[in-house]
């Protein structure tokens, strides 16, 4: 392909799409509506399938350094604060995958993608670029900004929930609200009552659920807290959230997690409602128009698997260009083909996930004693997934 594949959406997965097809020598521009940043203020979670991509894009000496590698999993009971499981994680992961199991800044993660496509000679990026509008003609695609046409062989859709691309093919059918909302907040060595919660630990009860888990050598820690609803709120991530209704959530819980909440800056605490993704009926391309990561299929954060996904799309539709970059509507049709089936497979073992967190008594027996045996059953079926 002489010409460039217009990248729509800098975040984590238009990035990294862009560094997979310059892997393949195929030239990109990538085109941001803000800039180049990420201000959500979160963690995230890079399971092992993800970093086989990101190592094998080079990113390895980049991303080990600023990210933890937890080596123990703790699930604990929301009133006593008692470990339920204690999951050896970083063993599970050596025994079934090549690569690790990372914990990381978002922002620190979306730098590192940044800084490796400047320096490739075949990425451009531009920030600061609003499409308004889709023309597609039999040999390419225009994307109409407000001062601007940009054109090329090729359209990814990388935006993110609220895809512009995707609305301009043509997906305009609302999302259903889960009824949970998540509240997320990094804190900068937070003062943490006993040294098993310095660990990644998940705490389970049936009204909520709680994430926390250390994102780099510096005692820098990310926090999500997963809560009904009694209203339909926004998928947005800049959702302001209030340290005091938060509070009152999990006024009944442990003293520890009392005590988390109280540390919380409240400029840091953002929410955003969670919906069912996996439920709507999307088309993922429109001719020489393809969408990837959560302009098409954002999923439930109870796998942590939103990220990863977007990852391997990136890694699959490089190499699918790579076999046959003259016919970019087949290349498409076998790229949608291939990652069908496996994204709503675990979009909707997401959904499922969020209900066995909040299972009662008991239930939630049973899921405390499969704790171990279930990581193992991710190792073996989703962290070890290789791209084709």
């Amino acid at each position: 392909m002489n010409s460039q594949v217009i990248i729509v959406g800098g975040g984590i997965a238009g990035l990294t799409t862009a560094l997979a097809l310059s892997q393949v020598e195929i030239p990109t521009l990538v085109l941001e509506r803000l800039n180049f940043e990420d201000e959500s203020g979160a963690g995230i979670q890079l399971t092992p399938n993800a970093t086989r991509v990101l190592f094998q894009l080079g990113l390895q000496s980049s991303l080990v350094p600023v990210s933890h590698e937890p080596e123990i999993l703790e699930t604990r009971h929301w009133r006593t604060g008692n470990v339920l499981c204690r999951v050896p994680l970083r063993q599970i992961v050596a025994q079934y995958c090549e690569f690790p199991y990372l914990q990381i800044l978002r922002s620190d993660l979306i730098e590192i993608l940044r800084r490796k496509c400047l320096k490739q000679t075949n990425i451009t990026l531009m920030d600061h670029v609003e499409v308004t509008d889709i023309e597609q003609s039999e040999n390419g695609v225009s994307l109409h900004s407000s001062n601007e046409i940009f054109s090329a062989p090729m359209v990814i859709g990388a935006d993110g929930t609220h895809s512009t691309i995707s609305a301009l093919i043509g997906n305009t059918q609302e999302l259903e609200f889960s009824g949970w909302q998540a509240w997320r907040t990094v804190q900068s060595d937070p003062t943490l009552s006993s040294p098993g919660l310095r660990k990644t630990n998940v705490w389970c009860g049936k009204a909520g659920h709680i994430v926390h888990y250390p994102v780099n050598s510096k005692r820098t820690y990310n926090f999500v807290f997963v809560t009904k609803s009694n209203q339909t709120l926004s998928g947005k991530w800049k959702q302001r959230g209030s340290v005091s209704e938060l509070g009152a959530y999990f006024r009944d819980w442990h003293h520890s997690v009392r005590e988390m909440i109280e540390q919380i800056d409240q400029q840091r605490l953002f929410r955003w409602g969670l919906f069912h993704h996996a439920r709507t009926k999307h088309s993922w391309s429109s001719q020489r128009i393809v969408l990837l990561g959560d302009a098409i299929h954002a999923t439930m954060p109870f796998l942590a698997q939103g990220a990863a996904l977007a990852i391997e799309d990136a890694s699959t539709i490089a190499n699918r260009l790579k076999s046959d970059s003259k016919n970019i509507e087949k290349v498409i049709e076998l790229f949608v083909e291939s990652r069908r089936q496996r994204v709503e497979r675990i979009q909707k073992r997401s959904e499922r996930m969020g209900v066995i967190f909040h299972l009662g008594f008991p239930w939630s027996i049973i899921r405390d004693l499969g704790t171990q045996w279930a990581i193992k059953n991710l190792a073996r079926d989703i962290y070890r997934f290789q791209t084709v």
